[in-house]
């Protein structure tokens, strides 16, 4: 009877406890006071003022130009701003048609000229007075105020430079008599219709390539020359000797140019081991008077570069939009990216003012962009930071305290992040992010599906609060997708998580048993991350922004919501213990790889210094294989990792980390990774430097033949 009394009282107690819990998990909210509530406006995208159909009788001229293709006639080469008078557009297309433009008319040209050279380049004197362009084996110089054709050196190349009084004018020499009769000519052009030959600058004999850039430096103390097999050159303009010999790994030469602050040198072209592919130029950097290399910036195709008047700003011109993120504007100082344009462009030009940008491209439209005071504001610019959007449709209301809660749940995940990291020896180190004047979290609210207007494109990380339904939820998403794959120009912050930047070398078949694909380096994008109202849980946000801080190793899958009450009730209660924090735990080799993070060290150099990685097969057999990878990197290398792909019933791939090695910084170092799965196909080496910059090389395993290795 006494056992049955104390079974019966366990019962009693089991049902209380459970009613309790039942009860205060199942209950509504208390009733909260409603604080004020401010949010911040997203950030606006430079917008087009203007624009000028540059290509508006194409066909006719194409026709004029025997074997141009009308895409080539069509495309804007060149486009520049009068360093006198900001109303006033200078552009050029590809057979050579000049036309001068008003930015308050953009229905009429004010003049048309020609250009007999194809492919040119144009620029104002310094002075506004005269307007020069340059094609292949032509050179133009007019008068603005008339149009006059005024003179024609000599040149044998698109590329020329005022010095900045604009009493000089630099031209590459014909160099058809022999590469060593090549050089630069240096001309008085203080009378421009009786312009004498000053000096010529010939190619050291030691240089085995063609004259293909030139630039004079703003203060007129230096002339450089690049060639096409990477060399660069620079003399004293007023003594012609030479001071300094730059060896790069680029070929034919883009673009070489002084900043207009004479503190950097730049040069950009393709890269001489991958030249054939467009995703390998960039630009390379030089600190004046040192001659320091401060670094390189590899960002998908750059086809040309133009500094900001103050020096400040740098703009990368790309006409491959799907090879980097259209035309970018960076920050000199560390290369930093601060913003983008939706657009193809072949070259770009500031206003005297530097509030201006006109750019020219493929579809024969020249464009007036008006940067936005956020962008002009460089000094307040942050980088790898995580950055909060509230998102609410225009007919819902925001919850109570919904700027309170955010704060709180994101300094959570802070903490966490902080306490995995401290747990696994590297200190309480976590990511920053973005806070108001009153150290708050700020918030940004949108009331609809983020869209091209709003400059997203910094290297952050967006964490967007959905602060409804499910099923509303879901609805966003897919509108998100859709408008994802209808607007392609909106693609680069809206979905991708990191842009792969530049193939290093092309490896075929290793010993007949090893394919591997081309290095990638992780420039990072405006990436989203994603919180339901019903998962304001700090657990799963850890989960989603490990993910975007490039972390990969998935050990565990997202809980998913339980529709059932009852079920819900104990998953609750699950919810609660210690172990449930297990799945959104840091292990040692995540930890070591976001003790480099860029969102754990934020504010670092952009510039990278250019890593390799090769691979080579130490053992092969039924069971095992062993894999040799050598890594290089003069930033450093602070660990590697590999991860294999497996096919499973349910996932096609499924991405598993086999294995990392801490390397301590080292520049060069050989690691060995063992793969005992042969049913394993392919493969990815991921590299983190020193800096937190990211390279990635895929491979896939293939079967051995008796061939020999061939490149593909």
């Amino acid at each position: 009877m006494k056992n049955k009394k104390i079974g019966l009282l366990l019962v009693i107690l089991v049902i209380a406890v459970v009613g309790i819990v039942v009860y205060f998990i199942s209950r509504p909210p208390p009733p909260q006071e409603l604080l004020p509530q401010t949010f911040a406006e997203l950030p606006g995208r430079p917008k087009v003022i203007a624009e000028f159909n540059h290509s508006a009788t194409i066909i006719k001229d194409a026709l004029s130009f025997e074997g141009l293709s009308l895409e080539s006639a069509k495309t804007i080469y060149s486009v520049t701003f009068s360093p006198i008078d900001p109303s006033l557009i200078a552009s050029v297309n590809g057979n050579g048609t000049v036309k001068l433009w008003n930015i308050n008319n953009t229905k009429e040209p004010i003049r048309i000229l020609r250009q007999p050279g194809i492919f040119p380049v144009i620029s104002f004197s310094p002075t506004g007075k005269l307007l020069t362009c340059a094609g292949y084996g032509t050179l133009t110089i007019w008068d603005v105020a008339s149009g006059t054709k005024i003179n024609s050196p000599e040149t044998s190349h698109r590329q020329f430079a005022f010095s900045s009084d604009g009493q000089k004018l630099a031209t590459i020499r014909d160099g058809r008599k022999g590469i060593h009769e090549a050089g630069v000519k240096i001309w008085d052009i203080r009378n421009p219709k009786k312009i004498t030959e000053i000096a010529t600058i010939n190619i050291p004999h030691a240089t085995k390539g063609s004259t293909c850039a030139v630039d004079i430096s703003s203060d007129g103390k230096w002339i450089a020359a690049g060639y096409s097999n990477g060399t660069i050159h620079v003399w004293d303009l007023q003594t012609q000797q030479l001071v300094k010999s730059i060896e790069t790994p680029l070929y034919l030469m883009d673009y070489l140019k002084f900043s207009p602050n004479n503190k950097y040198m730049v040069a950009g072209g393709r890269d001489q081991e991958g030249y054939s592919n467009y995703s390998v130029k960039g630009y390379i950097m030089w600190e004046l008077p040192s001659w320091q290399r401060k670094g390189e910036v590899l960002r998908g195709n750059v086809e040309n570069l133009v500094f900001s008047p103050d020096g400040k700003m740098c703009v990368g011109t790309n006409d491959w939009y799907h090879y980097g993120r259209g035309v970018e504007l960076w920050s000199t100082a560390n290369g930093a990216p601060i913003s983008s344009l939706p657009t193809e462009a072949t070259d770009a030009s500031f206003s005297q003012d530097g509030n201006l940008l006109v750019t020219g491209g493929k579809d024969g439209i020249v464009r007036v962009w008006k940067l936005t005071q956020s962008q002009l504001d460089l000094d307040k610019v942050r980088n790898d930071v995580v950055r909060l959007i509230y998102y609410l449709p225009k007919d819902k209301e925001p919850s109570p305290n919904i700027t309170q809660k955010i704060d709180e749940t994101i300094r959570e995940v802070q903490k966490h992040y902080a306490d995995e990291m401290e747990r696994h020896g590297f200190g309480r180190k976590t990511f920053t992010f973005e806070t108001d004047e009153n150290g708050k979290a700020k918030i940004y609210r949108k009331k609809e599906i983020p869209t091209r207007a709003h400059d997203l494109q910094l290297n952050d990380i967006w964490l967007v609060f959905v602060d409804h339904d499910n099923d509303l939820q879901s609805v966003f998403i897919d509108n998100l997708f859709k408008r994802l794959k209808s607007a392609p120009a909106e693609r680069s912050y809206l979905y991708f998580d990191k842009t792969f930047t530049f193939p290093i070398r092309r490896i075929g078949i290793i010993k007949g048993k090893i394919g591997m694909y081309d290095i990638k380096g992780f420039t990072g994008d405006g990436r989203f991350a994603y919180a339901t109202k019903k998962g304001f849980d700090w657990r799963l946000i850890v989960y989603s922004l490990k993910h975007k801080f490039d972390v990969l190793h998935r050990k565990h899958h997202l809980p998913k919501y339980e529709p059932n009450a009852v079920k819900r009730v104990f998953k609750g209660i699950n919810s609660i213990m210690p172990w449930s924090k297990s799945w959104v735990k840091l292990s040692k080799c995540e930890a070591e790889w976001l003790d480099r993070s860029r969102f754990f060290n934020p504010n670092q150099s952009f510039f990278d210094k250019r890593p390799e990685i090769e691979m080579d097969v130490l053992k092969t057999d039924t069971d095992s294989r062993l894999f040799q990878f050598t890594a290089a990197d003069e930033d450093g290398i602070h660990q590697l990792q590999l991860f294999v792909t497996e096919k499973s019933e349910k996932h096609y791939r499924l991405h598993k980390l086999q294995g990392c090695q801490a390397l301590n910084g080292k520049k060069k170092a050989t690691v060995e990774f063992e793969i005992a799965d042969a049913n394993i196909e392919e493969g990815e080496i991921r590299m983190i430097d020193m800096h937190g910059n990211i390279a990635s090389r895929e491979f896939r395993i293939i079967e051995k033949t008796s061939e020999p290795d061939k490149e593909p």
